[in-house]
């Protein structure tokens, strides 16, 4: 039995993980994907990474000062979304999983759901706590739009997993 299970580990989660271990309290924290939540995984972090590799880019293209010499090649863009997915596992590892380990709580892997007690069931694993908090973050929201169905369109995290540069995305 936990004084606390936390469905969820963004940084909400982690916030109320820290709090609840600072006053002794056992915590376990499961989450179904990825641990660090929105920010890290799909909205802050990568999109600062690719905002500031673009601006690199349109600053070598600019040759904005006389006498001296810039060029911007062509964008290799698996590499750079490379590059962007190995600053972000950086991030969830120092900043999330070695914080959990710090603190002392466990993290499980997987859906969870409420089952009668009240309890959780995490891929049949029953798991019983004092508390509970649902801490499950956001995701993309699609407008009602006619015919959004029916071609490709970008959200804000499809649209930092292309394999190649959209020549357009108007």
């Amino acid at each position: 039995m936990y004084d606390l299970a936390i469905v969820g580990a963004g940084s909400a989660a982690f916030a109320a993980a820290i709090h609840a271990r600072r006053k002794k309290l056992s915590v376990v924290m499961i989450e179904r994907d990825r641990i660090g939540g929105t920010c890290v995984n799909l909205g802050c972090i990568p999109s600062k990474a690719l905002l500031a590799a673009a601006e690199a880019r349109r600053s070598a293209a600019e040759r904005r000062f006389p006498g001296i010499e810039t060029a911007a090649g062509p964008v290799d863009m698996r590499a750079l979304i490379a590059g962007k997915d190995e600053i972000v596992a950086d991030l969830r590892r120092d900043k999330y999983v070695d914080l959990a380990h710090e603190y002392g709580w466990d993290i499980l892997y997987g859906p969870a759901r409420f089952t009668p007690g009240p309890a959780l069931d995490v891929e049949g694993r029953r798991i019983d706590a004092r508390h509970y908090l649902i801490a499950t973050g956001s995701s993309p929201w699609l407008p009602p739009i006619a015919g959004l169905e029916t071609v490709p369109y970008l959200t804000s995290t499809t649209a930092m997993e292309l394999a190649e540069v959209p020549e357009s995305i108007l």
